[in-house]
């Protein structure tokens, strides 16, 4: 059954607008499958106890789940053209929603990974479904607030990850992080069915399985020796050769893509797109706003929780407010994008999110709450002006046919991105903390204040009944424990110094993003832009058919 572009107005007009209806429905999948690649990380140590297994051992819980949804999200596209974006959304859901039961089911580290790869291939479409039904549905000109208001979970829910998983970690058990998504996933199933319109599906197609192989090996390899780099370091065999298979396996994918695309057949993904200006520029800022965004997420749990001595529940509460902060933002950065253009909106907030950055270049031992606080806050504000606007500028110039290609990249270049962040800071923290703890221990001289103070601790020991030897060695203990946590702490205001630069590097690439308010309202598909669908492409996406 087919409506026309009126009755649907005609419908929209008797309640509430169709397009909201289909904000309010996507945002429900979209926070459900962020939110879970954040509230596991907290819930590490508990798994290394349930199972009596080592780091390296637990870390592919979230790996697994990493890999899978590299590999996965390039064939988004394909499958939403072929089934329907509805009936796969609602596959998608479903899948996740049954890997996360079964993930609290697990009853041994093995198959608590096999579900993990199970929810990870459900929840990898889920983003880039979510941007291609939203962007569909609202025009070029109101993109900003739709993507503002989709921005919410994308920010909020990193953010509400460490405090909801340490609360139901310390509270209730790990099953429970992966079983709150199931009546989540019920009810956004349910929604969909109801109230989301299917989309008319594309006859004839041939899914490329050359382009799926490389892609599959190349994000595969690489994403795995990003992951592998924070325990093994950069300079691990292992590591060394996974990324170079990567890097050639995606080498040779470009090559493949491009081939289908100029003989006029169905590529995996249309590389093309990256001759559209906006989509390109915006996708290069993004590479680096994203990598900002995730070493910070990264680096703040263990800072608060290993140096600072705070529970996983309270180091999310101190989080917070970051979170919010960033919800307002991207509300307000939303609406603005429409009226004074992307540059005009994400460079401020990357200066900001630079400010507040920078400031985190000086944390210590003995930073007041308040202040980390409040650097918390400027840091969510600058965020919340950054990533979704940069999704506006890079799909402003998208037809509607191109739209699951362009999101699929999208999802892929973020997910890249994070584990590039991640690896790099977690590697840089781990060498740096070793180049301080032997530069400080260096300092260690018999007339030195801590060797003073080491005498004093022996002193004190022997008084309290130790002997000589054993004194001595408590003391030692103590002191190196002192070195190592200073040595920490100037390793993780190295990383926030690197990031400093990133910041200035995704300032760099915003200024040669092309979006402006005239494109915003005045964009429309153009049949000469190869990301770009003609009249006649738009004309057969605006019917829209109920599911029967």
């Amino acid at each position: 059954m087919q409506i026309s572009p009126q009755a649907a107005q005609a419908q929209s007009a008797q309640g509430l607008a169709y397009k909201w209806v289909v904000a309010f429905v996507v945002v429900i999948g979209v926070f459900m499958s962020i939110l879970d690649q954040t509230i596991v990380n907290i819930a590490i140590p508990r798994l290394q106890t349930a199972f009596g297994a080592d780091i390296h051992s637990v870390q592919w819980v979230l790996t697994g789940y990493i890999l899978t949804q590299g590999v996965i999200t390039p064939t988004a596209g394909f499958f939403a053209d072929l089934l329907g974006t509805k009936r796969f959304y609602i596959i998608s859901l479903a899948a996740f929603t049954l890997g996360s039961a079964l993930c609290g089911l697990a009853w041994n580290l093995p198959m608590l990974i096999f579900f993990r790869v199970l929810q990870g291939a459900g929840g990898a479409a889920l983003f880039p479904l979510s941007i291609t039904m939203l962007f569909r549905e609202f025009p070029p000109q109101e993109r900003g607030i739709a993507s503002g208001f989709f921005g919410i979970p994308a920010l909020l829910a990193p953010a509400l990850g460490p405090t909801l998983g340490g609360y139901l970690v310390t509270y209730v058990g790990w099953q429970s992080i992966f079983y709150i998504n199931v009546p989540i996933g019920i009810v956004a199933v349910i929604l969909v069915s109801i109230f989301i319109r299917e989309y008319r599906t594309v006859t004839g197609l041939r899914f490329d399985f050359v382009g799926f192989f490389f892609a599959a090996l190349g994000l595969g390899t690489l994403l795995y020796g990003l992951s592998d780099a924070s325990t093994d370091g950069w300079t691990s065999p292992i590591v060394i050769g996974f990324i170079i298979i990567g890097f050639l396996s995606l080498t040779s994918f470009t090559i493949v893509e491009l081939y289908l695309a100029g003989r006029e057949q169905q590529p995996l993904l249309d590389l093309r797109l990256f001759r559209n200006g906006p989509f390109r520029s915006s996708m290069i800022a993004n590479i680096f706003v994203v990598f900002g965004l995730f070493g910070g997420i990264f680096l703040f749990p263990i800072y608060l929780q290993s140096i600072r001595g705070q529970s996983a529940f309270q180091a999310g509460l101190i989080l917070l407010p970051q979170a919010l902060a960033s919800m307002v933002s991207v509300l307000i950065g939303g609406r603005l994008v429409d009226r004074i253009g992307v540059r005009a909106v994400v460079i401020p907030g990357l200066l900001l999110l630079g400010i507040a950055t920078w400031q985190l270049t000086f944390i210590s031992l003995y930073t007041p709450f308040w202040w980390l606080q409040t650097l918390f806050i400027i840091r969510g504000l600058g965020l919340g002006l950054c990533i979704q606007p940069l999704t506006v500028s890079s799909l402003a110039e998208i037809g509607p046919r191109q739209l699951p290609q362009a999101s699929s990249i999208n999802t892929v270049i973020r997910s890249v991105s994070s584990s590039l962040g991640i690896a790099i800071l977690a590697t840089l923290v781990q060498t740096q903390s070793q180049v301080h703890y032997a530069r400080l221990a260096e300092q260690v001289t018999p007339s030195s204040h801590l060797a003073q103070f080491a005498q004093q601790l022996q002193g004190y020991f022997v008084s309290q009944g130790y002997d000589l030897l054993n004194a001595k060695s408590a003391a030692l203990q103590i002191i190196s424990g002192l070195i190592t946590e200073q040595a920490f702490i100037l390793a993780i205001q190295n990383a926030f110094t690197f990031s400093v630069v990133i910041v200035a590097l995704a300032i760099v690439a915003v200024f040669f993003v092309r979006q402006s308010p005239t494109i915003m309202r005045n964009a429309r598909p153009s049949s000469s832009t190869p990301g770009s669908a003609d009249a006649a492409d738009e004309e057969d996406v605006v019917p829209l058919i109920f599911a029967e």
